[in-house]
């Protein structure tokens, strides 16, 4: 029994529907379509009716028509997605079946969704790039922590591991930096004589770059200092980190000889010292000179301090000076010249100079030496 249909019933109706709605035989004749479909196709509805979607018996189009075919008798019903003139479309296909329950036909239902098919490969597709994005970023993040550490415990294997014995004076270290590899440095070099001289630098910046400067400055000052004059040490040191190759590659440092009677002190671009008398009178020295590696001739002025009994001298890295308060505010030198008034001895004082800046977070490395003649 041929599948019989009356168009007019339903035409309006279906015209207004934005879905492609069909009806077909068994072979794939269409019977019926809307004007949705008719777009979709290209071409006019009445050219439409009566052909088949497919050109060959073999075909893309007849294939998927004989597998829409077996489910619909073993099922009935069909939700599918189909491709058609290179677009993605979701099909509902149920099976029409006469009065003795003979399969006649099937009336269909699509819907395109190929904007909603590219959008969500794309997003998978960016999913994955996310992904993928995050397990590189870990992998570079467990890799760059290696490193660090790494560098870390370079770093910190160059720092002295005990204080030295000073013939004539005390001497206190604090040292704390604000990331893995810090820049700040500190050290001392005791000569056959017992004369003791001490360093103390900041290198630019943090991390591995901080970390190459200060191996450099360390090499020469533990090899020159016993041999050669302060100003002669920061010289040569000066010379190799110019000779690194890079202008961005500089460093601040300032050298102390203690003598029996005075401590000469030269400076490259660190911040002023802090002396205190044996009365308790402190004085801010500001002692001149250009930072380590920079491409002009180096000028090192040089100050000498009476080592009288005790005397006290403050060596400061610039993270102590500028720690921030909450509202942004450095720290500055009149709360530590206060605690560095006090008299005590050198790790006291020391432990009251760091005290002074109270809960600040520093943002840059902190060290501090105090020398105080006994």
């Amino acid at each position: 029994m041929a599948l019989m249909l009356d168009p007019a019933r339903y035409r309006e109706l279906f015209d207004r529907v934005q879905d492609i709605l069909y009806v077909r035989d068994m072979n794939g004749v269409l019977l019926y379509i809307n004007e949705s479909g008719a777009r979709f196709l290209g071409r006019p509805r009445e050219a439409l009716l009566g052909t088949t979607l497919h050109q060959h018996d073999d075909d893309h189009q007849a294939q998927s028509l004989q597998a829409t075919n077996e489910i619909l008798l073993r099922d009935g019903i069909d939700r599918s997605t189909v491709e058609i003139r290179g677009r993605v479309l979701e099909a509902t296909t149920t099976l029409i079946r006469d009065e003795q329950g003979n399969p006649t036909g099937a009336y269909g239902v699509m819907r395109d969704i190929t904007e909603s098919v590219n959008l969500q490969a794309s997003l998978e597709r960016r999913m994955r790039e996310a992904q993928e994005a995050r397990e590189q970023l870990r992998a570079d993040h467990e890799r760059k922590t290696r490193e660090l550490e790494e560098a870390r415990a370079l770093h910190l294997s160059m720092l002295p591991r005990s204080l030295p014995a000073l013939a004539h004076g005390d001497i206190a270290v604090y040292s704390s930096t604000a990331t893995e590899v810090g820049g700040d440095y500190y050290d001392w070099v005791t000569d056959e004589r017992g004369v003791a001289t001490i360093a103390i630098g900041d290198a630019t910046g943090h991390g591995m770059r901080a970390g190459v400067l200060v191996a450099t400055a360390k090499s020469y000052f533990q090899t020159l200092a016993c041999d050669r004059t302060p100003r002669e040490t920061l010289l040569a040191i000066s010379q190799a980190l110019r000779n690194l190759g890079s202008p961005a590659l500089y460093m601040c440092m300032m050298l102390a000889r203690i003598e029996a009677h005075a401590v000469s002190i030269v400076s490259a671009g660190m911040p002023p010292i802090l002396v205190r008398s044996p009365r308790g009178v402190v004085d801010r020295v500001a002692i001149a000179g250009m930072p380590l590696g920079l491409r002009a001739r180096p000028q090192f002025d040089e100050h000498t301090v009476a080592w009288e009994r005790g005397t006290a001298i403050l060596f400061v890295s610039d993270g102590l000076t500028e720690v921030p308060d909450a509202a942004g505010r450095e720290l500055g030198y009149q709360p530590i010249e206060r605690a560095f008034a006090q008299d005590g001895s050198a790790q006291e004082t020391l432990d009251r100079v760091i005290a002074a800046a109270g809960d600040r977070t520093p943002s840059d490395d902190i060290t501090a030496i105090v020398l105080k003649s006994v």
